[in-house]
């Protein structure tokens, strides 16, 4: 059928109207303007108007002649299928997804007469297949549909008829008369499928594929079901892993775990236990009992970074499935952080020069500092979150939580004896401890024959020890030249080789007595000016300023010297090089026996708070950046780039050089971390190489049996209902054949708008061509 439309519902009586009363104004101007022209170039002009004014009408109306046609239309069926790695899985002689396949082919001769035939794929993502509109095309993709994928999201399977095409177009929800749901009911990423079911707004059919195969009493299996990692481990320090063994029809028999990691070179590793480090190996006897039993190894991690550790069994002769026989988790070896605790009995300027100029400006420490204000009153400043401590550690577990401990100028009686072995004992179990010189530290601090003053590497004196004064620069001693405590600074000092290289530096104020150094002691610097008895009573010695010494696995230092404050300062203000930063931050190191050197140069480095992720966590991305003098600054702006997307990483209040930023990933998988910076002028790409694993590997093993009741409840939600493979044909005979009538309605356009701007222009255009012939305004 066909009629005359107008746009938007316009009738014609409306389109006739606006016409003539358009018509009659035009007349009505042109009468009283052009009265005085003669009659036919009156009418020449009010007709070319008269044109124009019938363009923007048309324009306005758009008239098209329509034509209505009523066409039957097919009805869709969609199958979805999934193709995770699960459904290769035998349930007796056959696979899963082989049972899908031949049961999509012997429905479809049964429903290609009445339906439009869809096929979908999917396991972490959906697969449209576009080439079903012929029968060898739809065998075809039927035929390459492979259980591959490595974890399964039943939401996609679900989701993923939305987009089904019908040649061009989408096929329209109300057009779908069911969705087949073809799965084993593994669901181990995100969403919740039976939520998607219900708003899918189409009915689903959940066909269950596989079988319960633990209840087959013929079914026997051994399953890695779990590997307990934790998520940070710390370097060459004890670390447990727990695998955990399930076994189903092989109770009695002993069966090898193994405990692996990665290759050292932190790449992915081969499936071939060749290309790991084996880390242990237990057997273990299999129990009946309904549940997993659990394997510990104990050892020590000796790679810092990102390792994936691999906990396995050895396949034994008649297991079902051998896919399940090994879990992997990653983790990040780190190296302890270095914790500072500095405790001054007076607040002097060295205590104000290591934590304004050092402390809080190394981002690689984390420090707590107390002074003493008034008589046993201490004000604190930290940058540890959380923090409790609001004075002297007073138990093993309080001072065991610092790796390195600077005791400045307060007296031995402000230590209980019994406080003091809490220090010797963390010392000797690895912590460093540095004594500095002062007016009650040391011999005049009353520190002679105290637990802690046992363990220092001079010989202290009584009280009366007292000071030297004068003015002096600290002489390197042969090993101090070499030591990484003067590493890049030795040139700053004096040694026994000569004078200083570099002029400028300026001298400490004086020093505090000691009488010798122990036996044990290494002299790594020494005041020129005071000498003391030589070792065995052999001549004289320099006194030692600077001398460290092991004790047990920790090492303790005594620093004399008064004030470094002066090597800061005095340089800076004539912007002069100054060793302050690197000497300090090579001390702490080296009592920390983490021997370093501070490099004085912008940098940035990163890191992830973990390895692994489950899906939705977020993760969270550390820098460190620091200026060209090696200290940390929050005037950068640092960002991570992760695949395709962006993070910016924002300074943490308080701990200048510190920036942390939150990602959360899209996909599961691995995926590789980089992180920049700009500073100034400067692009700073961190060298650390951060890799993070979403999901686990191998999930698809964890549950190998028929999920019935989620696919069950994904039915329920959407209207439908659930039947097993086996028994499902039913399903297929319910469905409604009817076609569907749906009018179509094509419409051609009597005015195109192009044509009738064209008329428009060339009417006016002629109008005016003509007024201006005519002498006209």
């Amino acid at each position: 059928m066909a009629e005359l439309v107008l746009a938007q519902g316009y009738t014609f009586f409306q389109l006739f109207a606006v016409l003539l009363l358009a018509w009659g104004i035009t007349a009505l101007f042109y009468r009283r303007t052009f009265s005085t022209l003669t009659r036919r170039r009156f009418f020449t002009l009010l007709l070319l108007r008269f044109f124009a004014v019938a363009a923007v009408v048309l324009l306005l109306f758009r008239p098209a002649l329509q034509f209505t046609q009523e066409n039957t239309q097919r009805k869709s069926v969609i199958f979805s299928v999934d193709t995770s790695e699960s459904m290769g899985i035998a349930d007796g002689n056959t696979v899963r997804l082989e049972q899908v396949k031949e049961k999509i082919k012997q429905w479809t001769k049964k429903l290609k007469q009445d339906f439009s035939l869809h096929l979908i794929d999917f396991a972490d993502k959906a697969n449209n297949h576009q080439s079903t509109a012929t029968p060898a095309g739809w065998e075809a993709e039927i035929a390459d549909l492979k259980a591959t994928g490595k974890s399964t999201s039943l939401s996609w399977g679900l989701v993923g008829a939305l987009s089904v095409m019908d040649g061009r177009q989408k096929v329209p929800v109300k057009e779908i008369e069911a969705l087949f749901l073809f799965s084993d009911g593994q669901h181990n990423t995100v969403r919740s499928p039976a939520d998607d079911a219900s708003r899918l707004g189409i009915p689903v059919y959940a066909i269950g594929t596989g079988t319960g195969l633990k209840n087959s009493s013929s079914f026997k299996d051994v399953q890695v079901s779990g590997i307990q990692v934790p998520e940070r481990l710390t370097l060459k320090n004890k670390s447990r892993i727990t695998a955990e063994v399930d076994a189903v029809g092989l109770e009695g028999r002993t069966v090898k775990v193994i405990l692996e990691e990665e290759s050292p070179d932190n790449e992915p590793v081969s499936v071939k236990p060749a290309a790991r480090k084996k880390l242990g190996e237990k057997e273990l006897l299999l129990d009946a009992v309904n549940g997993a039993q659990e394997v510990m190894f104990e050892f020590k991690p000796e790679t810092a970074g990102r390792t994936l550790y691999i906990a396995r069994t050895e396949l034994l002769g008649d297991e079902a499935i051998k896919e399940n026989n090994e879990r992997q988790k990653a983790a990040l070896v780190i190296e302890p952080g270095i914790r500072v605790f500095y405790l001054e009995g007076t607040l002097r300027p060295e205590y104000g020069a290591i934590v304004e100029r050092f402390l809080s400006k190394d981002p690689d420490l984390e420090f707590c500092a107390m002074v003493q204000t008034k008589p046993n009153v201490f004000q604190r400043r930290t940058n540890i979150e959380d923090l409790e401590l609001k004075g002297l550690p007073t138990d093993q577990a309080a001072v065991d939580s610092f790796d390195v401990f600077i005791i400045g100028d307060i007296d031995s009686s402000y230590f209980k004896p019994e406080v003091q072995e809490l220090f010797v004992n963390r010392v000797k179990s690895g912590a460093g401890l540095i004594m500095l010189g002062g007016y009650h530290s040391l011999g005049p601090g009353g520190y002679e024959g105290t637990p802690l003053g046992k363990i220092l590497p001079v010989i202290l004196g009584n009280r009366d020890a007292g000071q030297f004064s004068e003015p002096f620069m600290p002489k390197l001693t042969p090993e101090g030249a070499n030591s990484t405590v003067f590493a890049n600074i030795s040139g700053f000092f004096p040694s026994t080789l000569g004078k200083a290289v570099k002029d400028g530096l300026p001298n400490l104020s004086g020093c505090t007595k000691v009488p010798a150094r122990n036996p044990a002691a290494t002299v790594l610097a020494t005041c020129p000016a005071v000498k003391v008895p030589g070792q065995g009573g052999d001549g004289e010695d320099e006194m030692p300023v600077l001398a460290v010494q092991p004790v047990d696995n920790g090492r303790t230092a005594v620093f004399t010297g008064d004030t470094t404050r002066s090597w800061q300062q005095g340089p800076r203000a004539m912007n002069q090089d100054t060793p302050f930063m690197q000497f300090w931050g090579q001390f702490i190191r080296y009592v920390a026996k983490r021997e370093g050197t501070v490099v004085r140069e912008a940098n940035v480095s990163a890191a992830a708070d973990k390895a692994y992720y489950e899906p939705e966590e977020s993760v969270t991305i550390t820098a460190t950046l620091k200026d060209a003098e090696g200290a940390g600054t929050d005037k950068g702006n640092v960002s991570a780039e992760i695949g395709n997307s962006a993070v910016k990483l924002e300074p943490v209040e308080g701990t200048p050089g510190r920036y942390i930023g939150h990602y959360q990933p899209k996909q599961i998988g691995q995926c590789e971390v980089k992180v920049s910076a700009q500073l100034d002028a400067l692009t700073l790409n961190a060298p650390e190489k951060i890799i993070i694993d979403v999901g686990r590997p191998n999930m698809e093993f964890d549950q190998l049996d028929l999920n019935e009741e989620l696919l069950t409840k994904i039915a329920d939600a959407a209207g439908g209902r659930y039947a097993h493979i086996t028994t499902a044909d039913f399903l297929i005979d319910q469905l409604n054949r009817d076609v569907m009538k749906r009018k179509v309605i094509e419409q051609i356009r009597l005015a195109p708008p192009f044509v009738l701007w064209i008329f428009f222009v060339s009417a006016l255009s002629a109008e005016w061509y003509l007024r201006r012939r005519y002498h006209l305004r």
